[in-house]
């Protein structure tokens, strides 16, 4: 494989070395961000979980033939990477109570924690198939690649994304969550 290239000037072609820094830099913090969601609270699965993403990412690089693919190769990768760990060790996957994002000001990690609570304790009414939906959702990747990652057809994404929505919206309007 070709590394991503630029195909103007064929001599700033990466390595794979560089290659793979860029895309750890860009998307450890939406990997971990997911993992979270699976960690029931334990950011030391998370980051071990992320770190498996990580080391398939480079040994599989090679295989990536388009860089457009890249975000919903990651996320595939992360979200099977997720259910084999808590298949192995039979955890409930739930939301981290955390968003693990320095970009917020206090203020807004403030609002933002209190929101995830919300959704915490929301997503422990729910199916693991809408938990999954849910926080595919919750990392604005487009329907074709949840669809993809879920392995399931564009219609009926579109028919789970909406009662899915609807329970959520309803759960999180409810005062007892």
């Amino acid at each position: 494989m070709a590394y991503f290239a630029n195909p103007i000037i064929p001599e700033l072609t990466m390595t794979k070395q560089a290659e793979f820094e860029s895309i750890y830099e860009a998307y450890y913090p939406k990997v971990f961000r997911l993992c979270s969601g699976y960690a029931s609270g334990r950011d030391d699965w998370a980051k071990e979980t992320a770190q498996d993403v990580f080391i398939t990412v480079w040994n599989k690089l090679e295989t990536l033939n388009d860089q457009k693919a890249l975000p919903a190769w990651i996320y595939r990768i992360a979200f099977n990477t997720c259910m084999k760990r808590l298949k192995e060790r039979k955890h409930q996957a739930v939301l981290s109570d955390q968003l693990p994002d320095p970009a917020y000001s206090p203020e807004q990690q403030s609002e933002a924690n209190e929101m995830i609570q919300k959704i915490h304790r929301a997503l422990a009414h729910v199916s693991v198939d809408e938990k999954n939906l849910i926080l595919l959702m919750l990392e604005g990747l487009e329907n074709d690649d949840i669809s993809d990652i879920l392995g399931i057809s564009r219609s009926h994404l579109r028919v789970k994304m909406h009662r899915t929505r609807q329970k959520l919206k309803t759960l999180l309007e409810n005062e007892r969550i």
